[in-house]
C-alpha cells in the first residue's frame, strides 16, 4: 500500500510544490508577488497597503497581529498538524498561487531543531495516526513528510530547509487534480533529462527573474548511467556543471549555470528500485533565452 502512494503522481508533484514553498527563501519571503499568471492588480496592491496600515496601528496598541487572510491560510495548514514542541510563531506565506482552480494554502515557522528532528517528529505523528505516510529526504538539509487524502485529492506536507543554523518549515496544503492535469509541460530550454516520465512542472515569475521547478521518473536505469547521460547531454547543450556532490550512497546533486540560467539537479535512486527520482529547480533571469 505504501509502495503504492509513493508512487502516485500526487506524491511526485509534491516534490515540485515543496521546492515551490522553499522557493519563499530565494525571493525573501515574497510568495505574495508570486502569482500565477502575472502579478497582482492595482486593487489587490491597493488593499494590502490598507491592511498593512491596519495591521501596523493595530500592533502599536496591541502587539502582533494578523490579518483575516493570514489566519485563514493558516486554518487551512495548521489544522491537519500539531504544533511543533520547539518550533516558532507559525506565519502565513502564501495561498492560491496555482490559479483559481487549484487551492493551495502554504505557513511557515522556524525551529533551532536539525530537518530530520521535524521530519521525524511528523512522521511519527502521521503513522500514530494511522495514516499512510509518504515522504522525501532529499539531503541533510531539506525533504518533506505528508500525506494524501484520496477523496479530495489533497496533499498535505511538512516540508523543511535548514540554513544559516535554523530550521524553516513550510506547511502546506493542496488540491491537486488540476494541476496534475497541466503540469506535464516544462517550459523550452530546461534542461531535463531525455526519456523522463510522470513529469511534473511549475513556473513562478517573480521581479526579474522566474522560478523553474521540474520533477519526474527516468526508468530502468541506475543512478551512475542517469548521471553519466545527464552530464553528456547537459554538455552538448552548452551548460556548465560543478562536480557532483555525493550526499548519499543513491543520490547525487549538480549545479547546473549558462547565461542568465542557474540550478541544481538533484538524481536519486530509491532503495531495491531499478529507476531514478529527477528533481531540478532552475532560475531564469528575465531576458534569458
Amino acid at each position: 500500500m505504501l509502495k503504492e502512494l509513493s508512487s502516485h503522481p500526487a506524491f511526485r508533484t509534491a516534490a515540485v510544490l515543496v521546492s515551490v514553498a522553499v522557493a519563499g527563501i530565494v525571493i525573501g519571503m515574497g510568495m505574495e508577488e508570486a502569482r500565477y499568471g502575472g502579478a497582482r492588480t492595482e486593487l489587490e496592491r491597493a488593499e494590502a497597503a490598507a491592511d498593512e496600515l491596519d495591521q501596523e496601528a493595530a500592533a502599536a496598541q496591541s502587539g502582533p497581529t494578523r490579518s483575516k487572510r493570514d489566519e485563514a491560510i493558516l486554518a487551512r495548514t495548521l489544522s491537519y498538524f500539531p504544533p511543533y514542541p520547539n518550533g516558532g510563531r507559525p506565519e502565513a506565506l502564501s495561498a492560491d498561487y496555482l490559479g483559481p482552480d487549484t487551492p493551495i494554502a502554504v505557513a511557515w515557522f522556524s525551529t533551532q531543531d536539525s530537518s530530520d528532528q521535524v521530519l521525524q517528529h511528523y512522521r511519527k505523528f502521521l503513522l500514530d495516526e494511522g495514516l499512510p505516510v509518504v515522504g522525501v529526504r532529499f539531503n541533510d538539509n531539506a525533504g518533506y513528510v505528508g500525506y494524501w487524502v484520496p477523496k479530495d485529492d489533497e496533499v498535505r506536507l511538512m516540508s523543511t530547509l535548514h540554513q544559516g543554523g535554523e530550521t524553516l518549515v513550510f506547511v502546506s496544503s493542496a488540491r491537486m487534480r488540476n494541476y496534475l492535469e497541466r503540469a506535464g509541460r516544462v517550459p523550452a530550454g530546461v534542461p531535463v533529462p531525455r526519456g523522463l516520465q510522470d513529469v511534473a512542472s511549475l513556473s513562478l515569475r517573480m521581479e526579474g527573474a522566474t522560478n523553474i521547478t521540474v520533477s519526474g521518473r527516468l526508468l530502468d536505469t541506475t543512478l551512475s548511467e542517469a548521471e553519466q547521460a545527464y552530464r553528456a547531454q547537459l554538455r552538448d547543450q552548452g551548460w556548465s556543471v560543478e562536480e557532483a556532490r555525493q550526499e548519499a550512497f543513491q543520490e547525487t546533486q549538480l549545479s547546473l549555470t549558462r547565461t542568465g540560467l542557474r540550478g541544481q539537479a538533484t538524481l536519486r535512486q530509491p532503495a531495491a528500485q531499478q529507476s531514478v527520482d529527477f528533481h531540478l529547480s532552475l532560475m531564469r533571469a528575465q531576458g534569458a533565452p
